[in-house]
């Protein structure tokens, strides 16, 4: 009989129909997450290398072999009727320390309907790749953040490349002792100590001082390939990245240098790296860059929503229609005048990888049964493992498994390597005129 009416509370075991339908549920979880996170980790495609696995304890530790350096220009050997002179060589280390930090992430609970399946379809399915790409955003804001912090070096844009930044981890309050905090990123913006600051918007020409300072002056090396992500975007090979903006990138068409660098190619090259500039760099498309004003924001009334130097939000909710929206005052180049952007080489650092290992979602013919027994760090699961709190206030377990939620606990880890292999590089935001010039 395919069902059963008004039947008493306790009524025999329950009929479990389609199996297969429950069978291929952790199998779509993974495809979701293959799908999703390539899209959304920026950062940790080229510095993610580090696998994370239990029993290594909270603290990471990086040794990095230093060669010996090239300490004279001219090179005069004795002739060889004399006793000949020699060089010695002594290879090095530097040692990086890091702590390894955790998070946990859950969706709301979900009650669970009869028809499983259109459940599914309708929501379990959104709800899913929701959470995988807020864990995927989180870790690349995460690694974002501590090469913020940690970098040496701050290129401004019409000005040039300055060392001698604050290198300690900031805090939430952006107020850290020796970090970048926002007064100092403010201070530098405007400029200060002589220094111009930033005067312009990101420049074909700032772009190649960039590699300029990257390769010559800094002996950053290029990177070999794109780590976590099918062998189809092996086209960073040999090439230094810059992460910018759409916007950024979209305005370099109409850079009054442009007709003189005609051999540039400004086009869609190797998936969702884009355009070869110079033969040397290749770009990353940021969605969510770090913007800023260099004044405090206010609301209509006159009340403080952004502080100087604070990072606005990309998106808002916007509780009359109930829809997210991006963050008007984000986008707009009056309150957001001034974003970062990076320029990368290889080896610059090493994070705790996050999500499917590449291998996995390279390979078409993956099988389900492989799916089931892979772990990795941020996987989703769907759990029924909940409180659940009644009308009347009363919370009980939920042992009729009526309601479910997601989970995840992720592993977030950052590792210095060569600090001088990469830097931020400071922007004012602009756009084509609409009037043609």
């Amino acid at each position: 009989m395919p069902a059963f009416y008004d039947q008493p509370s306790v009524f025999g075991n329950a009929v479990v129909e389609d199996v297969t339908r429950f069978n291929q549920l952790p199998f779509y979880l993974v495809k979701n997450e293959v799908k999703t996170y390539p899209t959304w980790n920026i950062f940790d495609q080229l510095y993610g290398k580090i696998d994370w696995e239990t029993n290594m304890g909270n603290v990471m530790k990086g040794v990095t072999p230093q060669r010996s350096p090239v300490g004279r220009a001219l090179f005069f050997p004795n002739a060889v009727t004399n006793v000949a002179n020699k060089d010695i060589y002594q290879v090095t280390e530097s040692v990086e320390t890091a702590g390894v930090n955790v998070h946990k992430y859950e969706s709301f609970q979900f009650n669970f309907l009869p028809s499983f399946t259109a459940f599914w379809e309708t929501y379990l399915q959104y709800a899913n790749k929701d959470i995988v790409e807020k864990i995927a955003i989180s870790n690349n804001q995460f690694i974002e953040t501590n090469m913020w912090f940690a970098a040496p070096y701050v290129y401004l844009c019409g000005t040039g490349l300055t060392s001698g930044n604050p290198t300690q981890l900031g805090n939430i309050a952006l107020n850290a002792a020796n970090s970048k905090t926002a007064a100092w990123l403010v201070g530098v913006t405007l400029g200060q100590g002589g220094n111009p600051g930033v005067v312009q918007n990101f420049r074909l020409r700032d772009a190649f001082n960039a590699i300029m300072n990257l390769s010559e002056d800094l002996a950053a090396p290029s990177f070999n390939g794109v780590r976590n992500m099918p062998k189809d975007n092996d086209g960073v090979k040999d090439k230094y990245v810059f992460v910018v903006s759409s916007e950024v990138f979209l305005t370099w068409t109409f850079d009054p240098d442009v007709q003189t660098l005609k051999p540039l190619q400004l086009d869609l090259l190797f998936n969702d790296f884009k355009g070869s500039l110079f033969g040397t760099a290749t770009c990353k498309i940021h969605r969510y860059p770090i913007r800023y004003s260099t004044v405090n924001i206010l609301d209509p009334n006159g009340n403080l929503l952004y502080s100087a130097g604070v990072p606005i939000p990309p998106e808002i909710f916007d509780a009359t229609d109930g829809k997210w929206k991006p963050n008007p005052y984000y986008t707009s180049l009056i309150t957001a005048a001034c974003e970062i952007a990076w320029c990368l080489g290889d080896s610059y650092a090493k994070t705790i990888k996050v999500g499917p290992p590449p291998k996995e979602f390279a390979t078409p013919n993956m099988s389900a049964a492989k799916f089931y027994s892979m772990k990795w760090n941020g996987e989703v699961r769907l759990t029924d493992q909940v409180l659940i709190t009644n009308p009347d206030g009363t919370v009980e377990l939920n042992v009729y498994g009526e309601n479910l939620k997601f989970i995840s606990k992720l592993t977030h880890g950052y590792l210095p390597g060569e600090r001088r292999y990469a830097f931020p590089i400071l922007l004012q935001r602009a756009r084509p005129s609409k009037m043609a010039a």
